[in-house]
């Protein structure tokens, strides 16, 4: 019993000593947009293009038409 209480104490003091307000002058980096979740338009053709090499009847995003090999 003692034991666990421990072990509990440690780690919601572990836990709750990594909280901490953002400063104003840092919150810049947050807003820049490579921290968005989204995807880009690089990463949209990417994987537009692995999906249409493993499926192999849509012809690929440009207007050739594959055979599943990852071809333009």
């Amino acid at each position: 019993m003692r034991l666990s209480l421990i072990a509990a104490t440690l780690i919601a003091g572990a836990t709750l000593s990594g909280c901490k307000a953002v400063d104003f002058t840092e919150k810049r980096r947050l807003a820049d947009p490579i921290m968005e979740l989204g995807d880009g338009p690089s990463e949209t053709h990417f994987q537009q293009k692995c999906f249409y090499s493993r499926e192999g009847s849509a012809g690929g995003i440009g207007s050739s038409a594959g055979g599943g090999c990852g071809c333009y």
